[in-house]
C-alpha cells in the first residue's frame, strides 16, 4: 500500500506490505523489514535488526487522517494524506514557487486531456477529464497561470493522490 503522509510537518512517502514475517516498508525511499507484535491496543513492538522498539499510535483530535504515534517516548503527529485531503492543501498552500499541484481526488482512468503544456488557463479552467465511478469528472485548474506539466496520458489509469498537472503562476511583467 502507497501513502502519503505529513510527518511533524514534512510530507513524505510510505509504502508498506505485511509479509509472513511482519511487514516490509519504504519511507521516502529507506527500506526497513520489521517484525511486527502487539502489545494492547494501540501499542506495538517493532523489531529492526537486533533492536526493539516500542511504538504507541492513537488517534489525534477525533480526527480520522491524523495520528499521535509516540516512539520511545518522543512524540511526533501524524497526518495520512489522502487525494482529497492532498488537493485541498494544495489549493491552501501551493508550491513555494507559485505553482499548484492537481492531484486525483480517488482512483480513475483519464478520458481527455484538455490542454497542453505551455498553454495559459484560467482558474476553473479544466485541464483533463477523468472517468471515476462510471462518473466523467472535470479536473480543473485551481489557479490562472500556464501550465508547466502535464503527467498523464488519455487512457491512462491513476490512483488517489496521484499529479495529474502542474499550473504556475504567471509573473504580473508577462500578463
Amino acid at each position: 500500500m502507497q501513502y502519503k503522509a505529513t510527518v511533524n510537518g514534512e510530507t513524505v512517502d510510505i509504502e508498506f506490505e505485511r509479509t509472513t514475517a511482519g511487514i516490509e516498508a519504504a519511507i521516502d525511499g529507506r527500506k526497513y523489514s520489521l517484525e511486527v507484535s502487539a502489545v494492547r491496543p494501540g501499542t506495538f513492538l517493532l523489531h529492526l535488526a537486533s533492536r526493539s522498539i516500542e511504538v504507541s499510535v492513537l488517534p489525534k483530535e477525533n480526527i480520522s487522517s491524523v495520528w499521535s504515534v509516540s516512539i520511545e517516548g518522543q512524540r511526533i503527529s501524524v497526518e495520512i494524506l489522502d487525494g482529497r485531503r492532498m488537493l485541498q492543501r494544495t489549493v491552501r498552500h501551493g508550491d513555494r514557487d507559485g505553482a499548484s499541484e492537481i492531484r486525483s481526488p480517488m482512483p480513475g482512468k483519464i478520458v481527455r486531456v484538455l490542454v497542453t503544456e505551455g498553454a495559459d488557463v484560467i482558474a476553473g479552467q479544466g485541464i483533463v477529464v477523468m472517468e471515476a465511478m462510471k462518473m466523467q469528472n472535470k479536473m480543473k485548474s485551481l489557479t490562472s497561470g500556464r501550465v508547466r506539466k502535464i503527467e498523464v496520458v488519455e487512457g491512462e489509469t491513476v490512483q488517489s493522490g496521484d499529479l495529474i498537472a502542474i499550473v504556475e503562476a504567471i509573473p504580473t511583467s508577462e500578463a
